[in-house]
């Protein structure tokens, strides 16, 4: 080869490289397929300790910066589940992961790095088998680690 062609190839690559690390899409798209079964791995987790009502594992679950984690103890936690008595999940089915993206708000979320979309269909037990209900998740990663947002 060359030394143009060589000097071609390298300018194209610093080019496709900072491409990657200026525009967002591209970045994204591939933290998204990097990050994806972790994020999978934590939404499976936390859809099921809900169907198995494991209040523990679904407090463990809760973004660490989350309002709400932050204002409640996991006693809190279960007297608001006792009185508030949320609808129970039956069955979910995980539709896709999208819409990853960085922090652009480090002023009211300080501890969140990445926020994506889990797009997700629930059957519930108070309903039928047809009653399906399509929920976009939030969840959010902090320090390395994916929770429900």
């Amino acid at each position: 080869m060359s030394k143009a062609v060589k000097i071609i190839i390298l300018v194209f690559a610093a080019l496709i490289i900072s491409g990657f690390f200026l525009w967002d899409v591209p970045r994204n798209e591939v933290e998204l397929f990097l990050e994806k079964d972790a994020i999978e791995k934590t939404a499976h987790s936390y859809l099921k300790a809900e169907i198995e009502k494991n209040s523990r594992q679904v407090y463990a679950l809760l973004a660490p910066s989350s309002a709400y984690k932050r204002t409640h103890s996991y006693e809190e936690f279960l007297k608001d589940i006792a009185e508030n008595s949320p609808l129970s999940i039956n069955e979910y089915k995980i539709i896709r992961i999208y819409r990853l993206r960085d922090n652009d708000n480090r002023q009211n979320y300080p501890g969140v790095d990445k926020f994506v979309q889990v797009e997700v269909e629930v059957t519930f037990t108070h309903a039928g088998p047809n009653s399906i209900y399509n929920y976009s998740f939030t969840f959010l990663k902090e320090k390395g680690n994916w929770y429900k947002g």
